[in-house]
């Protein structure tokens, strides 16, 4: 099936679509409908899943915003190292990360 999504959109928008007898929802018919599109299209598989896929991650800092990256190459065992770590301590390679840093910035500050 072809289907062009921009001009359904400008048909949408100048009011040329019609709704479908039987497929409009309100109060919380809608929301119990909306809530199963949503937790479909995300994979989530339940409703605080699917909340803190919407919010995005938490900021790491105490200001509010977007959290600094800091990004680095590093070589593959080092990398395959990281990994391990992460899935033998079953957290995301990403903390093992940041942990490291923040352990050698530690030291470095002490000396």
């Amino acid at each position: 099936m072809n289907t062009n999504y921009d001009k359904l959109a400008e048909r949408a928008e100048r009011g040329e679509l019609s709704v479908k007898p039987g497929t409009v929802r309100r109060g919380p018919k809608a929301a119990e409908e909306a809530q199963r599109l949503l937790m479909e299209a995300t994979g989530a598989t339940s409703a605080d899943e699917l909340t803190r896929i919407a919010l995005g991650r938490p900021t790491l800092g105490s200001k509010g915003g977007a959290s600094p990256v800091v990004r680095a190459r590093v070589p593959q065992a080092l990398k395959e190292r990281v990994a391990e770590i992460a899935e033998r301590e079953h957290r995301k390679e990403s903390d093992v990360v940041r942990d490291a840093l923040a352990a050698y910035v530690e030291v470095r500050a002490v000396g």
